[in-house]
């Protein structure tokens, strides 16, 4: 196999941000299960790059707390832990809620249009990928209307560690049953221009999402979640 050619200092940015999307990507959707080492060489080979880029994705995703690192021993994935998953919960209700409000004041008739076309969740059985996929690009639709780059960057961030929990066993079919009429009602909120509503039924569908996930722990469908 031929060896990586070194990195010009114009080609380090785009090699180190493919490694990091693509190095995230694995730990989100499970291929890089909690617990599981990352090794430089290994990770290098695998995405055919150098192993500076690979380092460096794998700092920044230590610090956004994806990782843990172990002096003398390198990377590990990090364990979700119970309270991982009530915090993100408990942040995407004020975020998402809140954004919801704004676009419900903001949207134009053509931000309605597209939210409608996006509605509809796929029953996905027990791939869960395409449901999650289409979940996502709704809620982020929402943030884009709202008009507020920070926070359509923060409830990204929260949707990346949602899909990583659903990663680790959740059922999803009970979700995508009443995701669609849940979308369809904040979008017709959002069609009148109310806030108070939009915000509620935004509320009311992350209540519903965060209730399917602590059933899931209580079952103990969810592999590798620690306290």
């Amino acid at each position: 196999m031929a060896k990586p050619r070194p990195l010009r200092r114009s080609d380090h940015a785009p090699h180190v941000e493919r490694a990091y999307r693509n190095l995230k990507a694995g730990i989100v959707e499970g291929r890089y299960r909690p617990g599981e080492s990352l090794s430089e060489v290994g990770l290098a080979s695998e995405h055919g790059m150098s192993r500076t880029p690979i380092r460096e994705g794998l700092a920044r995703l230590w610090q956004e707390g994806y990782l843990d690192r172990v002096v003398g021993h390198g990377y590990f994935v990090a364990r979700v832990t119970v309270q991982q998953i009530h915090d993100t919960f408990d942040v995407r209700r004020l975020l998402e809620g809140a954004a919801a409000a704004r676009a419900a004041e903001l949207a134009t008739d053509a931000d309605v249009e597209r939210l409608r076309a996006l509605a509809a969740v796929p029953m996905g059985g027990r791939d869960y990928r395409q449901s999650e996929a289409a979940n996502v690009q709704f809620h982020l639709a929402i943030a884009a209307c709202a008009r507020n780059t920070l926070a359509l960057e923060l409830i990204e961030r929260c949707l990346a560690q949602v899909d990583r929990f659903m990663s680790l066993g959740v059922n999803f079919g009970q979700f995508t049953e009443t995701a669609t009429e849940a979308h369809e009602q904040i979008a017709e909120a959002i069609a009148r221009h109310d806030a108070a509503g939009a915000r509620a039924r935004m509320e009311e569908h992350l209540d519903c999402g965060s209730r399917l996930m602590k059933d899931a722990l209580l079952r103990g469908q969810l592999v590798g979640v620690g306290i």
